[in-house]
């Protein structure tokens, strides 16, 4: 799919449309910044306190971007290595990572949120505790991600959960099967919390959506023409689960995993590719540590004032 075939509109009912707008606004709040463009006026509609977070964003963008990092990409290197990984170099400011070619590999942003705001999404967390609490009974024995070694004993809150529009199955991919809404958001679960944090959390997903409308344009762009012509397949296969989510989804990312009190092994996405972007938000009040990147021979720290990150199939 190529850009000239973004063409579709956002139903007016979908909080989509704020996502548009806040990514229009930081979009022309970056040109202002970095190649002095006409100054950045926002639609009406975006509340003042989600402009307010979103200039947060783009002062953390345009730091990174005025302070560039070159690396060279180490396919094969070993990612258990604890005493290779102290050794590699360490980034504690807003950055964007390159490789030789001059393609980006990483935006780091921290402090791209605010402690309060922060406090805010961390306090939303409780309202998925009975998900979150099964989750991790019902898989504590199926990998890494709900092991229960990796999450912190002593917390009140842990777990993971992974929410989507729309997915495939395990072993139900294309041609012959069709995407689905996760199983906590469908309709017969709306009782356990997550349709309702999804509802609630609309403004913080188009605030992480527009931050990516500005590092990657055109993921940004085909994101949401992929969350729009599924209201096609929905009303197609008569969905009632899909209609029912895609108004309030307001992510152009398709599914957003939720990791709570957990360490996280090393490990390598297989499913990523190299122009795409994942993003990581960390958010909640612990010892400054790392996030070690074995294949780029970087170490971000993760500090007391916590930080949001962007990264592609690099981890």
């Amino acid at each position: 799919m190529h850009p000239e075939e973004y063409t579709s509109n956002i139903p007016g009912d979908w909080r989509m449309n704020l996502t548009s707008q806040v990514a229009e606004y930081m979009q022309n709040r970056f040109r202002e910044e970095i190649f002095e463009g006409p100054r950045a006026l926002p639609n009406t509609s975006i509340p003042v306190p989600l402009l307010c977070r979103a200039d947060r964003v783009i002062a953390a963008i345009v730091q990174a971007y005025q302070h560039p990092v070159i690396v060279n990409t180490v396919r094969h290197g070993k990612t258990l290595d604890t005493v290779a990984s102290l050794h590699y170099q360490e980034i504690n400011i807003p950055t964007v990572v390159l490789n030789a070619n001059g393609n980006v590999r990483l935006w780091y942003l921290p402090g791209a949120i605010s402690h309060a705001y922060q406090k805010d999404i961390w306090n939303s967390l409780h309202s998925l505790r009975r998900p979150l609490t099964e989750n991790l009974n019902r898989y504590r024995l199926r990998g890494w991600r709900n092991d229960r070694e990796l999450f912190h004993q002593a917390a009140d809150l842990k777990g993971s959960l992974d929410l989507s529009p729309a997915w495939y199955q395990q072993g139900h991919g294309p041609p012959n099967f069709h995407p689905e809404v996760s199983k906590l958001l469908k309709s017969r679960n709306a009782h356990m919390g997550a349709h309702g944090w999804v509802n609630d959390m609309s403004e913080f997903h188009s605030l992480l959506s527009g931050t990516l409308s500005v590092i990657h344009p055109r993921m940004y762009e085909a994101g949401r023409e992929v969350l729009i012509r599924l209201n096609d397949l929905a009303n197609r296969r008569d969905d009632a689960d899909m209609r029912s989510i895609l108004p309030i989804w307001s992510s152009v990312y398709n599914s957003v995993s939720i990791m709570v009190n957990r360490a996280t092994p090393y490990h390598i996405d297989i499913n990523g590719r190299e122009p795409w972007l994942d993003m990581l938000v960390t958010v909640g009040e612990y010892q400054p540590l790392d996030f070690v990147i074995p294949t780029l021979e970087l170490r971000l720290r993760y500090m007391p004032e916590r930080t949001s990150v962007g990264w592609d199939d690099a981890n």
